[in-house]
């Protein structure tokens, strides 16, 4: 997808930490994360802070996911997503395959997450790109990274997603916000109980 096609632009932007406070995105790759995240990632360590911003897939699992334009700027998507919720045995997942058409892949991934009972709304979007050349890769060796903060309701959670796209990384930071607001042993911040 190229950055004119982009929803959301790209964050230009970048808020440090309060002086003195670390986290390790910003020592991996010498970029500063968005305020409000930086502040819930302060002394994390790599692992606990992807477990925390970008929990496994073992409970929103994107198993396809294909556009074909239509025209007009509106796309047919289909996704093939698996659930599982948090009372279903490990392993047992849902699979459902799922259509819309809609004017870009975030949205067409939000909409499919309301169908199947986990709505996300997007609050504030950053998105970084890796640099190949400076050795700056996300994880493993996906080239994007996408930061959200998303909301349901009263809930709202940060979340942050990694792909070799910047569709992929939107859609994968999506899913995890899905997980952390809907599916998470413990509510996420400002959850009505």
């Amino acid at each position: 997808m190229n950055a004119s096609a982009h929803p959301f632009p790209r964050t230009t932007e970048f808020i440090a930490a309060p002086t003195g406070a670390r986290n390790p995105f910003t020592e991996r790759y010498r970029r500063r994360l968005p305020r409000g995240f930086a502040d819930e990632a302060v002394g994390m360590d790599w692992r606990t802070m992807v477990d925390t911003f970008a929990p496994s897939s073992d409970h929103f699992h994107l198993a396809d996911f294909s556009r074909r334009p239509l025209g007009r700027g509106i796309t047919a998507y289909e996704a093939i997503l698996a659930t599982r919720g948090p009372e279903d045995e490990p392993g047992h997942f849902t699979t459902r395959r799922l259509t819309t058409s809609s004017c870009g892949d975030l949205t067409a991934m939000s909409e499919m997450l309301g169908r199947v009972g986990a709505r996300v709304e997007i609050e504030k979007f950053h998105q970084y790109e890796g640099n190949h050349h400076e050795g700056t890769t996300f994880a493993g060796n996906a080239s994007w990274c996408t930061i959200l903060r998303a909301t349901c309701g009263r809930r709202e959670a940060w979340a942050m997603g990694f792909g070799q796209s910047s569709s992929e990384a939107s859609i994968a930071a999506l899913l995890n916000a899905a997980t952390r607001l809907h599916l998470r042993g413990r509510p996420a911040r400002n959850a009505v109980l």
